[in-house]
């Protein structure tokens, strides 16, 4: 796979995810259950995170630490913002536990993403 396919394949799994999780999250009545809400949670932000690392996977290894810290960052705060927004609506509730997975699960999908980012541009 090339840099651009790359990148390209990046973008659209992050752009896919990001719309996935703000229906999910603020959608009035939708619900994991309380036993699987904390798996929903992670397994929403790992494809954002994953595509997001794939997104700038070109870019210098110094660069990417710097992007890294900056993607979690923005996570976080999309995390932040779904979980807030809740509040008003019917039937959801913003939780802190549901944020942590957001976080684990975004962080993670950086990391895979990187991990399998590396393998591929090796390869080329």
């Amino acid at each position: 796979m090339n840099g651009s396919r790359l990148r390209k394949l990046g973008q659209a799994l992050t752009a896919i995810s990001a719309g996935v999780i703000a229906y999910a999250t603020l959608a009035p009545n939708i619900s994991a259950g309380d036993t699987n809400a904390t798996l929903a949670h992670f397994l929403l932000f790992l494809p954002l995170g994953a595509g997001s690392a794939l997104w700038m996977a070109l870019l210098p290894a110094a660069a990417q630490k710097r992007v890294g810290v900056i993607l979690l960052a923005i996570i976080l705060i999309f995390a932040a913002a779904t979980e807030l927004a809740q509040g008003p609506i019917e039937g959801r509730t913003p939780s802190l536990n549901d944020w942590f997975a957001d976080a684990a699960g975004g962080a993670l999908g950086i990391l895979l993403g990187r991990l399998v980012a590396s393998r591929i541009v090796r390869q080329r």
